[in-house]
């Protein structure tokens, strides 16, 4: 994979491990180890901890890496395309080696952007202004609408007492009174307990 490849194509490391820590970390930890372990300088990055240090440093310092990046550059380091002095290799060599890396990055990339500068024009023409603008107040009118019809609260008709009329309400048989309910005397009303108990 090319590195304008992995930059159009690839997975920003930031975003991936937002989205899934354990993977991630586990994926950037195996790279980096198994890079280790193949160049075997007599001064590396040994302990799992300096080795868990090193990544978590990595990450949060190139944030706009990719994980196929980190793919290119450990590949590099196995190449010797990014040579490794003095049986060397710790995290400011490997910090230095990303930094490289992201130069030639930039390099490839501002020579994208000036490509692309040279192919779009310098002016638009007063019918493409009129097109933009038009479908900008096209947008500008949709979000309106949409906000108003947000903003809309749909009333629901109800009966004289305030409740909802698609709502079928059954009324109690009332004696006549106002409060409809029948009351009786503490005499008059059944009890529980069995007959003959007084």
């Amino acid at each position: 994979m090319t590195p304008a490849r992995a930059w159009a194509e690839g997975t920003n490391v930031l975003a991936s491990f937002r989205l899934n820590p354990a993977r991630t970390e586990a994926t950037l930890l195996i790279l980096l180890k198994d890079t280790l372990n193949y160049l075997d300088c007599s001064k590396t990055i040994k302990a799992d901890r300096d080795l868990l240090d090193a990544v978590h440093y990595l990450r949060d310092e190139f944030p706009a890496m990719k994980l196929e990046e980190w793919h290119i550059i450990c590949h590099r380091l196995k190449t010797g395309e990014y040579p490794v002095q003095y049986e060397r290799l710790k995290l400011p060599e490997l910090v230095a080696i990303f930094r490289q890396y992201e130069g030639e990055r930039a390099e490839v990339r501002e020579a994208n952007w000036s490509e692309l500068k040279k192919a779009t024009p310098d002016k638009l023409s007063d019918d493409q202004l009129q097109a933009l603008y038009a479908k900008y107040e096209q947008q500008r009118q949709a979000q309106k609408e949409d906000l108003a019809k947000a903003k809309a609260i749909k009333s629901v008709p109800t009966d004289e007492r305030g409740r909802w009329q698609a709502i079928p309400y059954t009324e109690p048989e009332r004696d006549g009174e106002e409060g409809g309910h029948d009351v009786l005397s503490i005499r008059e009303a059944p009890s529980d307990r069995p007959p003959g108990d007084g």
